[in-house]
C-alpha cells in the first residue's frame, strides 16, 4: 500500500525500512550468528574447552562434515529445480536445532547418550543448522550492491569477534544460557531481514507489471523460468551458472586446497599426538588476524584483492615453511598453524564477499553457488581428515621416533604437492586471461589514452558532448539488449577506461568486470575495443 501525498507523489511503502537499518540488523544478525556459532561448536557441540590447532575433535568434526555435505546438496538441488523460491531459506527451524543442541548440552540430555551418540547427534544438529542460516545470510547479503555487502561482511565479523571474547571466559553453562538468548536475538534480526526482503520482492514485481513490461531474458534471475520456453530457460540458466562458477574458480580453488592441508597435518598431527605450546589458542587468533586484515582492506585499502594474487604471495611461503616443520621447535609450529589459518579465513571472507557479489551482479541463486562451496569444501576436509587421520595410526602407528618423522615427511610432500598444483593452477589461469585480454582487446591501451573531448573545449562543451555520449550509450545499450550493469560499465568503456578501474569505481572484482565486458561484446557483436568505440561513433 503506497501513501500519496498533496503533490501526488509516490512515497516508500510503510513495510520498507530504511537501508541503513537493514544493513543494520544483518550486521548485527550475521555476527551473532558467527559468534555464537563458533562459541557453542567447542562448548555445546564438541564438549571442549580448546580445539587442537583447527579440530576439536576428529569424530565431531566428520560428522559435521558429512552432516553440511548431505544439507548443501539438498539445498542445491532444490534451488536448481525450482523448489525453494528467493527469500525462503528457513530461518526458525535452524535456529531451533542450535537451541536444541545448547538446551541437550546444558540440561545434561547429551551427556547421558553413548559416546559416539553423543557426537553424532550434536554434529548433525550443529552441521544442519549452521548450513541453513549460512544460506539465509549469504541471501541476505547478495540483497545489496557489492559496496555495502563488503562493509557489512567486515562488521559482521567484527561483531562475531566481540560476542566470541565476551562468551569465551564464562562457565559452560553460563555459556550456554547466553548463547540460546543471542541466538534468539539473531532470529529477530532474521525475521526483520526476511520481511524486508520480501517487501523489495513484492515492490519490484508491483513496479514491473505496472510498467507493463517484462524483464528481458538475460535478466531474469536464475531461478525464474523464462517463459521463452523450457529449452531456451534451462540454456540461460545453465549459461548463468557456469559463468558465475567461472568468475569463482580461483578462489574456490584456493579455498578448496586450504581446506584439505589444514585437515591432513591437523588429523596426522591428532593421531600422533603431536602438540605445541598455544595450539589451542591457534584458531581464535587466525580468525581475529583475518579479520582485522579483511576489515584493513575494506576501510583503509579499499580495493578487494585478487584470491589468485593472495594464495601466489602466501602458498610459497607455506610451502617453504613446511620443509622445516618436523624438525623445528614449538614456535615454529605455532608461527606455520597462525600464517596457514589466517590465510584459510582471510580466503574464507572473500569468498563469502565474492559469492553474495555474483549472486548479486549475475543474478543467480545464492543458494546454489554457497552451498556448492559450502559443499565441495567439506568433501575435501573429509577426505583430508581419514587421510591424515590413517597415516598417523597405519600399522599401530610408528614405532620409533624415526619411522614417525617419515610419515610427517610423507604428509608434508603430499601437502607441498597440493600446494604447488595450486599455483600452477593460478600461473596458467593468470597467462590464460592475459592472452584473452590481448586478443580480445587489441589497441585499448591506446584506446585508453584518447581524449574525450578536446583539450582545449570549453565546459560546455564537454558537457554537451557528455550527454550525447551518454545518449549514445543508453541507445545501444537498449538496442543490444544490454543488463543495467553492462550498460553501465559500457559507459566506462566508451570513455577509454581500464577494467582495473571500473572494478575500483564499482567496487567489484576485475573479474567480474572482465566477465561484463565479454557478454557486452558479445551482444554488440563487437570483438575489440576499437570496434566498440566504432560502434559508438556511428
Amino acid at each position: 500500500m503506497r501513501e500519496t501525498g498533496g503533490n501526488n507523489q509516490k512515497q516508500v511503502p510503510r513495510s520498507r525500512a530504511h537501508p541503513a537499518v537493514f544493513s543494520a540488523m544483518v550486521i548485527v544478525g550475521f555476527g551473532l550468528y558467527r559468534g555464537v556459532n563458533s562459541n557453542a561448536y567447542l562448548s555445546a557441540f564438541a564438549f571442549v574447552e580448546a580445539p587442537f590447532v583447527f579440530v576439536p575433535d576428529l569424530f565431531f568434526n566428520v560428522v559435521v562434515a558429512c552432516s553440511v555435505v548431505v544439507c548443501a546438496a539438498v539445498a542445491v538441488a532444490l534451488a536448481l529445480t525450482g523448489r525453494i523460491k528467493p527469500n525462503t531459506m528457513p530461518f526458525a527451524l535452524p535456529t531451533a536445532l542450535l537451541l536444541a543442541g545448547n538446551l541437550a548440552a546444558l540440561l545434561g540430555v547429551v551427556l547421558a547418550l553413548p559416546s559416539d551418540v553423543a557426537l553424532l547427534v550434536p554434529g548433525v544438529l550443529y552441521g544442519a543448522g549452521s548450513v541453513m542460516l549460512s544460506l539465509f545470510w549469504i541471501e541476505a547479503f547478495a540483497a545489496s550492491k557489492p559496496s555495502v555487502i563488503v562493509v557489512q561482511i567486515a562488521l559482521g565479523m567484527l561483531l562475531n569477534v566481540v560476542v566470541s571474547s565476551a562468551l569465551s571466559p564464562l562457565s559452560g553453562d553460563a555459556q550456554m544460557r547466553l548463547s540460546c538468548a543471542l541466538l534468539v536475538v539473531m532470529a529477530g534480526c532474521a525475521w526483520f531481514v526476511r520481511r524486508q526482503l520480501r517487501a523489495a520482492s513484492d515492490e519490484g514485481e508491483a513496479e514491473g507489471k505496472a510498467a507493463g513490461g517484462a524483464l528481458p531474458v538475460e535478466e531474469l534471475p536464475a531461478e525464474e523460468p523464462a517463459r521463452t520456453g523450457l529449452g531456451a530457460s534451462l540454456r540461460a540458466r545453465w549459461g548463468a551458472y557456469r559463468d558465475a562458477f567461472l568468475e569463482l574458480g580461483d578462489s574456490l580453488v584456493a579455498f578448496f586446497v586450504l581446506e584439505a592441508v589444514i585437515g591432513l597435518l591437523n588429523s596426522f598431527m591428532l593421531a600422533g599426538s603431536i602438540d605445541f605450546e598455544g595450539s589451542g589458542a591457534v584458531s581464535i587468533a587466525a580468525i581475529v588476524g583475518a579479520i582485522v586484515v579483511f576489515c584493513f582492506i575494506v576501510f583503509v585499502a579499499h580495493r578487494i584483492p585478487k584470491v589468485s594474487t593472495v594464495s601466489g604471495v602466501v602458498m610459497p611461503v607455506l610451502a617453504a615453511m613446511l620443509v622445516f616443520l618436523p624438525f623445528l621447535s614449538e614456535q615454529y609450529n605455532l608461527v606455520f598453524s597462525l600464517l596457514l589459518l589466517g590465510s584459510y579465513w582471510f580466503v574464507a571472507l572473500l569468498i563469502t564477499y565474492l559469492v553474495a557479489e555474483v549472486a548479486h551482479v549475475r543474478k543467480v541463486s545464492p543458494y546454489v553457488l554457497m552451498g556448492v562451496a559450502m559443499g565441495v569444501a567439506r568433501v575435501c576436509l573429509v577426505v583430508a581428515l581419514l587421510a591424515g587421520y590413517a597415516a598417523g595410526v597405519a600399522g599401530g602407528g610408528p614405532s620409533d621416533e624415526a619411522e614417525h618423522t617419515m610419515r610427517y615427511l610423507v604428509i608434508i610432500v603430499v601437502v607441498l604437492y597440493a600446494l604447488c598444483m595450486a599455483l600452477v593452477f593460478f600461473s596458467r589461469d593468470r597467462k590464460r586471461r592475459r592472452a584473452e585480454g590481448a586478443s580480445a582487446t587489441p589497441g585499448e591501451a591506446e584506446a585508453s589514452t584518447d581524449p574525450v573531448a578536446p583539450a582545449d573545449a570549453g565546459a560546455a562543451a564537454v558537457s554537451e558532448g557528455e550527454t550525447a555520449l551518454d545518449a549514445r550509450c543508453a541507445a545501444v545499450a537498449h538496442e543490444g539488449g544490454l543488463t543495467d550493469r553492462e550498460a553501465e560499465i559500457l559507459g566506462y568503456l566508451a570513455r577509454g577506461r581500464t577494467k582495473a578501474y571500473i572494478a575500483d569505481v564499482l567496487f567489484v572484482t576485475e573479474n567480474t568486470v572482465r566477465s561484463h565486458v565479454r557478454n557486452i561484446y558479445s551482444k554488440l557483436g563487437v570483438h575489440t575495443r576499437q570496434e566498440l568505440l566504432d560502434l559508438l561513433e556511428r
